[in-house]
């Protein structure tokens, strides 16, 4: 992967997207915001974007959408839905998200902190993935 890692922020709201600007300065990254689906779909195929936070809803879409965008061209992104209203984020919601390949599921009251363990997460998952070990039938390489 070349240059730094994305960060992507996906919101109509500013507030959300101001809330977050100081995570890339510690964990040097590159954020990214956007606003809709059809902009999001663009970074998809993207080898350097290490994260997409979604809110439920953006501009032209929801959530699943981009999830079925990502899976459509088999986006290596990973994928946090967040803003889920309480009722919306019982086991039903939580399951639904990660079954159609969301990453991580959070509440709308969801914070800094929140993003910040996701991204490490994320770290952590990229990193096993690169890492690991090719399975070769009954004998490891």
């Amino acid at each position: 992967m070349e240059g730094k890692l994305q960060v992507m922020i996906g919101s109509p709201d500013v507030a959300v997207w101001r809330m977050f600007t100081n995570i890339p300065e510690a964990k040097d990254f590159s954020l990214v915001r956007f606003q809709s689906i059809q902009e999001a779909r663009k970074a998809l195929t993207q080898e350097n974007v290490l994260l997409i936070l979604c809110e439920n809803r953006l501009v032209d879409g929801t959530y699943e959408d981009l999830l079925a965008a990502a899976k459509n061209v088999r986006s290596h992104a990973r994928i946090v839905v967040a803003g889920l209203d309480a009722d919306q984020f019982d086991a039903l919601g939580y399951c639904k998200a990660r079954d159609l390949g969301a990453f991580d599921v959070l509440r709308k009251s969801y914070g800094v902190k929140d993003v910040e363990w996701a991204v490490i997460c994320a770290i952590r998952d990229e990193a096993g993935v690169r890492d690991a070990t090719p399975w070769q039938g009954r004998n490891w390489v």
